[in-house]
């Protein structure tokens, strides 16, 4: 089993130091947020976590965990029934990835940069 400083350390190292919602940059005090939640099975592994600033973790207006709908149709929370590392994720540049175990970004369709 990783720690949580690796898995923070692996995760930030995959978004290169930028929210995976919004696409603006992370200061140190980010949210590693479960994709699966944690209620619903979700594990702390490398496919599951995201880097998220505080206010679009559950802060803000637009918070995935205040808009689940639609943080359920861009791969930011992960149904019940699926697996984070089968259900893709839009990144704020518009790609679209799958995350794999190894700590990754696997692109299914290219966004405009980021």
């Amino acid at each position: 089993m990783t720690d949580w400083v690796t898995l923070r350390e692996q995760v930030l190292t995959r978004c290169a130091g930028y929210c995976e919602l919004c696409g603006f940059g992370l200061n140190d005090t980010f949210a590693l947020h479960h994709r699966k939640l944690r209620s619903r099975g979700g594990k702390d592994t490398l496919d599951n976590l995201i880097a998220l600033h505080h206010e679009c973790h559950n802060l803000g207006n637009n918070a995935v965990h205040t808009n689940i709908k639609r943080a359920t149709e861009t791969g930011h929370i992960v149904p019940r029934h699926a697996e984070p590392f089968d259900y893709p994720l839009v990144l704020p540049n518009g790609s679209i990835v799958k995350l794999t175990v190894d700590g990754s970004y696997l692109v299914e369709k290219e966004g405009y940069g980021w």
